[in-house]
């Protein structure tokens, strides 16, 4: 609890064996100004009477000359009049150890000497001193300046409260009269970053300290996580982070903090803004993403409006586009981390939103003092909005509706452990009735439906095993269902249990090698009924060879189960003051095609100038096929892994504190794809298909370590993504393949508490096949569309402005927000496909989404 403490300390220490009596004599300089106030002595030492062999007791002064610093602590003492060499020696010994209220001028603290006189007298023995004292200094790591009136708390051994105190506003402090022993000092620094820090006190002496905020957040971007006891390395060539002060103020994303991932270098634009996450030319399927270290089917609810955890309660979002750590397997293109926040220790807080598209609430706070809770539920307003929008054929049986809820409890049982228990999920459904056929094809008719849905539960332990090793458990249960039918041509339906466990243990074998071993197991009981046409390759397919009525229907009832366990190794070692490398090893089953992949890594970082870093690496990447390509009766059990090898290069420079420039240059080399064999004949995929990425990205992030008025990002990004789909077939461009993608979002905070900001993009448009003809099908009464040469157009640039304003008003207690953001601001119609008509003789562009404003009203507690 933050406290503001009003009262000047004074103490009087009446000695029994030696007394002293002090005047102060300020320098004639100082003298002259009338503002200028001289210190006041607050922690008094008393001197041990030196001993005189074969002499009788007397009494004796020494006069000192005192230097006394800003920090009100003694930075120089000298003898001015002597008393005798051991009288000397005992008054400055003692003398060194004073505490000052500082001197001032005009209010501003000032170093001052002043001329002190030490008295010894003979009194009855002295009483013994048996508390000590904390006395330092709160500064910024940038540039040592104060920290400013930040609050400081101090535990004893048994986790108990003793002082809660307010630094002053030149960030000096002083605790008093504690008892003997160990101490936690927790400093709450705010925007700059808490600080941790264990001290021992001793009786009867001064302990003196100096505590640097905020040099975590000026070494590295590495947003606002829990730090472990020993941090795990840096173990990816390029990692990016989106910290917890911007999550929800990005313009274009309606404060849904994972929708700014794709404002991030390396992630190209989805249509139609759907929520897929395309990193660095690969696949949505590649890439992954976690909630606290644990795979998550889902990350958008249908349409990519609203992501599926609510940005209030989470931490950071880490992102790495590649050359990720051996932690994660069975992916090749990237992977994002999602770290949530624990819950408020201090008082119950909350937030509540509306806005035209969903409302919320979260609440958080403690139970007891070590027992804290959190919670959030969402649910969309658009069920309101969408009948009255609906085309007139289009029948509403149930409107799009989305859920998702939130709940986490934190437990810190001892100072070595805490427990997390954590339960999230969402829920979508939609249910249309298409009086018309859809496209004129006659089997997209009727009911049509789609449907998804999980729920985890989970729980993770971490722990300090003895002197050195961090241990970290987690375990996750829940279902995952999802229903799609589209008349009565293509229906699926399927349920999935995933169980995934996670053990890691992290040790410093020395002060320059650590080491990091840890296994995980995700298994998944598979209960899916299909029916439909024979599924296809989901890339490179060009019209699908239209029509559903054209192709003949394949039923599939799967109830199978999923094993995949892992276990992986990795080192950390300094090699010199200017290099670390970074060394990793992880091994995969995959049981669905009965095969293990083995996968070394390695990164290398030097440290070529102060804040400047150069980065190489270089990994093999295993995943596995996808579900319908390798199930016995609609695909091939026999494939083989996708494989994928990374190389990449990055420099990065911190310019100056707030400012970081960074360039990275990448390649990707892809083998053993599925590729869809001719004519949808069995097996019906084989293993043979490769692919290549290359490119570079460009990125400035402005994030100032003061202040905080304003962040901004630019990015850019150049790169071609191309497949190669058997032996004697040609390169061809990826379906998501985007040459430029630029991005610029920056966000100023006004006077009045008034924010705006704005996102602007520029992006190539997506590759598209051409449809150079088409044949009549006369018993189906439609036409089929005769593709040409894949992916060999492109459509038009894209580009669109996002801007989002907020007025904020600060209560007691409370505030009040309004904002609105608007999606594609000035309604550029950006071209995202082609529609064709009945015979595919004419064409229309299909336009993506136009103006979108969400206005909305949010209060936080």
């Amino acid at each position: 609890m933050l406290r503001l403490v009003g009262a000047v300390l004074v103490v009087c220490i009446l000695s029994s064996g030696a007394h002293a009596q002090q005047t102060f004599q300020v320098a004639p300089e100082e003298q002259k100004k009338p503002l200028v106030t001289p210190p006041k002595l607050v922690r008094f030492v008393e001197a041990d009477y030196p001993e005189t062999e074969g002499e009788e007791p007397v009494e004796a002064s020494v006069e000192l000359d005192i230097v006394v610093g800003k920090d009100g602590l003694v930075t120089e003492v000298s003898v001015a009049r002597s008393a005798g060499e051991a009288f000397d020696e005992a008054a400055l010994e003692a003398a060194r150890q004073f505490v000052f209220e500082p001197a001032r001028k005009d209010w501003e603290p000032i170093a001052a000497r002043i001329r002190y006189r030490y008295i010894f007298e003979l009194k009855a023995p002295p009483e013994e001193i048996t508390t000590g004292w904390l006395s330092g200094a709160v500064l910024l790591a940038e540039d040592d300046s104060p920290a400013g009136s930040v609050a400081i708390e101090i535990l004893n051994e048994r986790d108990e409260l003793v002082r809660d105190l307010v630094a002053g506003a030149d960030g000096t402090f002083v605790a008093t009269d504690l008892e003997p022993g160990k101490y936690q000092v927790n400093i709450l620094g705010g925007e700059y970053g808490d600080l941790k820090v264990e001290e021992e006190l001793v009786a009867g002496q001064v302990t003196q300290v100096i505590y640097r905020l905020g040099a975590k957040k000026k070494a590295a971007y590495s947003g606002f996580g829990a730090t472990a006891v020993i941090d795990a390395p840096p173990r990816e060539v390029v990692k990016r982070t989106i910290d917890k002060e911007e999550l929800t103020r990005i313009p274009g994303t309606r404060g849904d903090a994972l929708r700014a991932v794709e404002l991030l270098p390396g992630v190209a634009r989805p249509p139609f803004g759907i929520g897929l996450l395309i990193v660095r030319g690969s696949a949505p399927q590649d890439s992954e993403s976690f909630i606290d270290g644990v795979p998550v089917p889902l990350i958008y609810h249908f349409g990519g409006l609203t992501s599926i955890y609510n940005s209030y309660m989470l931490e950071k979002i880490d992102f790495y586009p590649g050359n990720f750590s051996v932690r994660y397997g069975r992916r090749t293109g990237g992977i994002l981390e999602v770290t949530t926040r624990d819950p408020a220790q201090d008082r119950i807080h909350g937030v509540a939103e509306i806005s035209i598209i969903d409302t919320f609430i979260t609440l958080e706070g403690p139970i007891t003092d070590k027992i804290q809770i959190s919670g959030g539920l969402r649910r969309s307003l658009l069920d309101l909005i969408f009948p009255a929008v609906a085309p007139d054929d289009i029948g509403v049986r149930q409107a799009p509706v989305y859920v998702d809820y939130q709940f986490k409890l934190n437990f810190l049982p001892t100072k070595r452990d805490r427990v997390r228990i954590s339960a999230y999920g969402s829920n979508d459904r939609l249910e249309l009735i298409l009086e018309e056929a859809a496209g004129d094809d006659p089997a997209i008719r009727g009911q049509t439906e789609l449907g998804t849905s999980f729920y985890n539960n989970q729980i993770d332990w971490t722990r300090r095993v003895g002197e050195n090793v961090d241990q970290e458990l987690a375990f996750n249960v829940g279902p995952t269902k999802i229903t799609f039918g589209l008349g009565d041509e293509f229906r699926l339906e399927g349920t999935f249990i995933q169980t995934y466990g996670r053990a890691e243990w992290r040790y410093p074998i020395t002060d320059r090698v650590r080491l990091i071993a840890g296994l995980d197991v995700y298994t998944a009981p598979i209960d899916l009924n299909y029916v439909g046409p024979q599924p296809r390759a989901q890339e490179g397919a060009g019209s699908q060879q239209g029509s559903l009525a054209a192709q003949e229907q394949v039923f599939a009832d799967v109830d199978s189960t999923i094993f995949r366990p892992a276990v992986y190794l990795e080192s950390d070692m300094k090699l010199g003051k200017l290099t670390q490398l970074i060394l990793g090893l992880r091994m995969d089953y995959f049981s669905e095609i009965s095969s293990f992949s083995v996968d070394p890594r390695l990164t290398t970082i030097f440290t070529v100038a102060e804040g400047m870093r150069v980065k190489l690496g270089v990994g093999i990447f295993s995943q596995p096929p996808e579900f319908q390509e390798s199930d016995v009766t609609i695909g091939n059990p026999n494939l083989d892994p996708i494989k994928a090898v990374h190389l990449g290069a990055g420099w990065e420079y911190d310019a100056f504190p707030g400012a970081r420039f960074g360039v990275e240059g990448f390649y990707k080399y892809l083998w053993d794809r599925p590729v869809a064999t001719p004519a949808g004949e069995a097996p019906f995929f084989v293993t043979g298909g490769i692919g290549r990425i290359y490119g570079a990205e460009f990125s400035i992030n402005i994030r100032p370590a003061t202040g905080r008025h304003y962040f901004g990002y630019l990015s850019y990004t150049l790169s071609r993504s191309e497949r190669k789909d058997g032996p004697l077939e040609p390169w061809r461009l990826f379906d998501f393949d985007q040459t430029h993608i630029l991005t610029a979002a920056f966000v100023y905070n006004f006077p009045r508490n008034w924010e705006i900001g704005g996102t602007f993009r520029l992006v190539s448009g997506n590759p598209y096949t051409p449809v150079i003809g088409s044949i009549y099908d006369a018993l189906n009464d439609i036409y089929i569309p005769i593709d040409g040469r894949v992916n060999t157009l492109r459509n038009p640039l894209f580009n669109q402005l996002d801007i989002r304003i907020q007025k904020k008003w600060i209560f007691e207690g409370w505030r009040l927000a309004v904002f609105l953001d608007v999606r594609n601001a000035y309604n550029f119609q950006n071209q995202e496909g082609i529609i064709y008509n009945f015979d595919f003789s004419q064409q229309t562009p299909l336009l993506g989404l136009p103006i979108i404003p969400a206005l909305g009203v949010r209060g936080e507690l």
